[in-house]
């Protein structure tokens, strides 16, 4: 039995008000659907559970310890089929790209995060070492300056001009279970997931709070349709 028909579907939103920079947005987030053979548990439940305990945590603070631009949550819709969320996201968003600072996204499981990266301009790589050194006591090495990090469902905006960075996962095992019916909730370890979260409250808290801006801004390419 099969269905092949059409239904519409919709990205979760949530917010953390930003202190004095509301308009500005630390975008992070995963995906709401999976493959039908498990539990989706590692693609993507567990980053659609890192980022919203993320923001969740940021937004426990006190208002006035709040950082200064908002930090955006996403739970994207119908990645497996083509991006269909991240595409309508940035579709949506585009006269706003400016005011993305920055994305991440976690679809790679619940590993152990080891290295930092992102594909930014020159301006924007102290406010980028100030977040990776706040993650190092995590176990988290800084990558090398305009490695892009950019993950599945940020890319459309990605490819559009907003500036990218990735939490680089421990993936030795994921594709054992990747589209498998063996990919339920047995397969995350606790303590990475922790460290996940940790790593994500981390940097979209600093990244709202810096200094500068990250250097969203639209590409040549995607300000204007190529000539006929």
């Amino acid at each position: 039995m099969s269905w092949d028909g059409e239904y519409t579907s919709q990205n979760v939103v949530g917010e953390i008000t930003g202190r004095s920079k509301p308009n500005e947005v630390v975008l992070i987030g995963g995906h709401l659907d999976s493959w039908d053979l498990g539990t989706g548990a590692i693609d993507d439940g567990a980053g659609v559970a890192i980022t919203m305990a993320a923001g969740h945590l940021i937004g426990q603070l006190p208002k006035a310890q709040r950082p200064a631009r908002s930090i955006r949550v996403v739970a994207f819709a119908n990645e497996e089929q083509g991006l269909w969320g991240g595409r309508a996201y940035a579709e949506a968003h585009k006269a706003q790209l400016r005011q993305h600072q920055i994305g991440a996204e976690s679809d790679f499981g619940a590993g152990r995060i080891y290295a930092f990266k992102a594909d930014v301009p020159a301006h924007a790589q102290a406010a980028l070492a100030q977040i990776a050194q706040a993650l190092a006591p995590l176990g988290i090495a800084a990558g090398s300056a305009g490695e892009e990090g950019c993950g599945p469902d940020l890319s459309p905006f990605h490819a559009l001009g907003m500036a990218c960075a990735g939490l680089a996962q421990d993936g030795t095992d994921y594709f054992d279970y990747h589209h498998t019916p063996d990919d339920t909730l047995d397969k995350i370890d606790p303590a990475a997931l922790a460290q996940n979260v940790a790593a994500y409250v981390t940097f979209a808290y600093l990244a709202a709070d810096a200094d500068g801006d990250f250097g969203s801004a639209p590409k040549p390419e995607a300000a204007a349709p190529a000539a006929k």
